[in-house]
């Protein structure tokens, strides 16, 4: 079975954490680009991110009308060279708010990762709002069987992940990570209980081993580092 390739991307304080701090969105978002993916993952709490869920009443209409958002200065030209397409993972069915996402002028496509445990309206939620579903496993979303159907019925061949460490973490512990991709900011979270770059489930034996391929010191002292993941 031949899956994509997947490359974590994120930026990190020193102490690993992914939130508490401000960086340059601009400058993660132009490095971003510069990677090489068809398609940018991201879990169910990243995704609600994009902006407040629908009501009852809205679910089960046309849906809302979102004004479109318009790319930010010097993204223009980046955005029409590139419209990849947005997954999310969704297994228990809480993203209800792909109006949102759909208004970004970053994606050309959107498909929502489900499993047989998720509920049947979430799903039927999903084809009225324009979102291809995905579906693999019985009990949470298994993740390699819902890569092998993007690269199989989409022609996926490279993700980059845009999430949490919860996510991050069940697609290393899968074994599915290839790349790890940072920009490490000179900055300690000041967020309590920040969330952080990688959630490895419990049990897992071992480590992660990475390889560096590549390091560079940024004109704030950020750091961008790629590593390798060791198989």
């Amino acid at each position: 079975m031949t899956l994509p390739r997947v490359t974590v991307y994120n930026e990190v304080t020193v102490d690993g954490k992914i939130e508490g701090f401000s960086g340059d969105g601009g400058r993660y978002y132009r490095r971003g680009f510069g990677l090489d993916y068809d398609a940018i993952m991201m879990g169910s709490v990243t995704a609600q991110s994009f902006g407040p869920a629908e009501s009852e009443d809205e679910l089960t209409g046309p849906g809302p009308t979102v004004e479109a958002v318009p790319p930010p200065p010097g993204f223009e030209t980046l955005v029409q060279q590139r419209r990849p397409t947005l997954v999310v993972v969704d297994g228990s069915g809480t993203v209800r708010n792909w109006r949102h996402a759909q208004a970004q002028p970053w994606y050309e496509r959107y498909v929502s990762l489900v499993g047989d445990h998720t509920p049947r309206e979430h799903v039927e939620h999903l084809r009225r709002r324009d979102v291809e579903v995905v579906s693999a496993g019985s009990r949470r979303v298994d993740l390699p069987g819902a890569l092998e159907q993007l690269r199989r019925r989409h022609g996926i061949t490279s993700v980059r992940t845009d999430t949490g460490g919860n996510l991050t973490g069940a697609l290393l512990a899968a074994g599915l990570v290839d790349e790890l991709v940072l920009l490490v900011a000179p900055k300690l979270s000041s967020r309590h209980r920040a969330r952080s770059l990688v959630e490895l489930p419990h049990g897992l034996p071992g480590s992660v081993d990475l390889a560096l391929t590549d390091l560079e010191r940024l004109e704030d002292d950020t750091l961008w580092l790629r590593y390798e993941v060791r198989r």
